[in-house]
């Protein structure tokens, strides 16, 4: 009996089984930063998230919500998955939209509605450049939680399926470019387009938010490649 097969078997279904379990706590630490700290502030911080707030607050896309579109983009974003990065990321990141959306739908449904719209009107201040004590340090926290949500996706072979997803299709045709700078590149561009819809505060306050995330997912990556 070939007992080195069973083991080298047994061995491979148990790094699989830790691959998906810490994608799965990536997205979902990821999700919650999203739902309780960045939607109810209005923070945009440039993900599919924002990107999603931003269309369901424009006149002509406005008729769905943000979970809705947040759904729609991730399955467009999962496409380009499977054309550009590969079967094997691709079914990584399959697993990763079903356990996202359901996670962010999941802490959507947990929070009372009149909550959220209560903190969505003391978030959104026009162009009021002045951050609340309060609301700075739950953005540095949310983006730092959300950076090492990405981390456990991309250091895993998968994607989150948010914007990760193209810095990962520009890494891969231009490796000199990290993700981290490349996902940072892309938010800044969603960034401008929030500008009209949420306004100066919440703008400045995704651009911090975006460099934070983008600072620590840079750090527990090169944290891991130094080790390999």
């Amino acid at each position: 009996m070939d007992t080195s097969a069973g083991t080298c078997n047994m061995s491979g279904k148990r790094k699989t089984i830790k691959r998906y379990a810490l994608i799965g706590l990536g997205l979902t630490i990821l999700n919650f930063a999203y739902v309780m700290v960045t939607v109810p502030h209005g923070i945009i911080n440039g993900g599919v998230t924002s990107f999603s707030m931003i269309l369901a607050r424009l006149p002509f896309t406005e008729v769905l919500p943000v979970n809705a579109w947040v759904a729609i983009v991730t399955g467009l974003l999962a496409l380009l998955c499977f054309m550009f990065l590969g079967r094997d990321i691709f079914i990584a990141s399959l697993y990763s939209c079903v356990v996202g959306v359901t996670a962010f739908n999941f802490f959507t449904l947990i929070v009372p509605a009149d909550v959220i719209d209560t903190m969505v009107r003391i978030g959104h201040m026009g162009n009021n450049p002045v951050i609340p004590v309060g609301m700075a340090v739950e953005l540095i926290a949310a983006a730092a939680v959300v950076g090492a949500g990405y981390y456990f996706c991309l250091s895993n072979d998968s994607t989150a399926v948010g914007m990760d997803t193209i810095a990962l299709i520009i890494h891969k045709r231009h490796e000199k470019i990290p993700v981290a700078y490349a996902m940072y590149a892309i938010n800044i561009i969603v960034l401008l387009l929030g500008l009209y819809t949420y306004g100066l505060r919440c703008v400045l306050m995704g651009i911090a938010f975006a460099g934070i995330q983008a600072l620590t997912l840079n750090t527990m990556l090169r944290a891991k490649e130094s080790k390999s």
